[in-house]
């Protein structure tokens, strides 16, 4: 049993190392940062000046960071269910017998592999381009001309076009693992069905559903930390730290590191910035607890 014993402990080791400091300890320190004045990320922590609440304090006065949390609260909801709900449309299309599976489902999933920098240039600079783009022939050829003068990067349009790049990238990722759960549902239940008579509706309603609640939950949980995380896209989108598209993530990263951007920022706090990421991390934690309350796991 020693030997046994011995043994695990030898091979979790270097994973509980590794757990401890490239997680727990950045995390820690994160927490202590948030309640001082920091100047720079390398700072010992003898130049900390504690501030205690200040930080938070700050930011909850900060009229672009509670935009920001406004703008994230939109991300996850209206984004998560167009992106979640079109994932769930795509899979089951691709897994009632269509032709050419392989090929469908692979092509759907492409944009997700491919750099979100180059995706987000190609959105703003070829297909939202107002005198030459994509979407503007599409419409002068289906003579909509109303979507055709459509100005997607206006400031008060700039979030549906984020969300519509956005999109196009992360449908393919939800949907590759929704296929392989419902790829995963014996067929022995759709084939009863059928003999009772049910339609592809019931089906659907009856048994995909129910048998993918799990997996439903954990496509919520990922696509929770990919908006907590979002950062890329509003970055691209944020030409001028816009509140319609500003993250808590780019409100840190301007606050830690600036860019010469944005005034409401321009006073560099890396304790301000800790205090950011302290708030997208009990966040993050605190819609997981309720997931994981509102949507048990089969086993519970």
């Amino acid at each position: 049993m020693k030997k046994k014993n011995w043994f695990a402990i030898r091979f979790l080791t270097p994973a509980v190392l590794c757990l401890l400091v490239i997680f727990l300890y950045p995390m820690i320190r994160t927490v202590l940062m948030s309640f001082h004045k920091v100047g720079y990320v390398t700072d010992d922590m003898s130049a900390w000046q504690f501030a205690g609440l200040g930080n938070y304090h700050k930011l909850m006065n900060s009229p672009l960071f509670r935009q920001s949390l406004i703008n994230i609260l939109k991300i996850w909801l209206i984004g998560g269910a167009f992106i979640l709900g079109i994932a769930m449309l795509y899979s089951v299309i691709i897994t009632s017998g269509v032709k050419g599976k392989n090929f469908w489902r692979s092509m759907l999933y492409l944009p997700h592999i491919i750099s979100s920098v180059a995706l987000g240039t190609m959105w703003l600079q070829y297909v939202f381009n107002n005198q030459y783009g994509l979407f503007k022939r599409i419409f002068e050829f289906l003579h909509w001309d109303t979507m055709a003068q459509f100005q997607w990067t206006m400031p008060e349009n700039l979030f549906l076009a984020m969300m519509i790049a956005y999109g196009y990238a992360g449908v393919g990722f939800y949907m590759l693992i929704l296929v392989a759960g419902i790829d995963g549902i014996s067929e022995d239940y759709y084939e009863a069905s059928r003999i009772e008579g049910a339609g592809l509706v019931k089906q659907f309603f009856y048994i995909t559903l129910p048998m993918l609640k799990d997996i439903i939950k954990h496509c919520v949980i990922l696509y929770s930390a990919a908006a907590a995380g979002f950062f890329v896209y509003s970055t691209l989108f944020s030409f001028n730290m816009e509140n319609a598209t500003v993250t808590p993530m780019v409100y840190m990263y301007e606050v830690v590191f600036g860019s010469g951007i944005s005034t409401a920022a321009s006073d560099l706090n890396v304790g301000s910035g800790a205090a950011a990421g302290v708030v997208i991390m009990v966040l993050v934690l605190a819609v997981n607890g309720v997931l994981n309350r509102l949507i048990p796991t089969e086993s519970e």
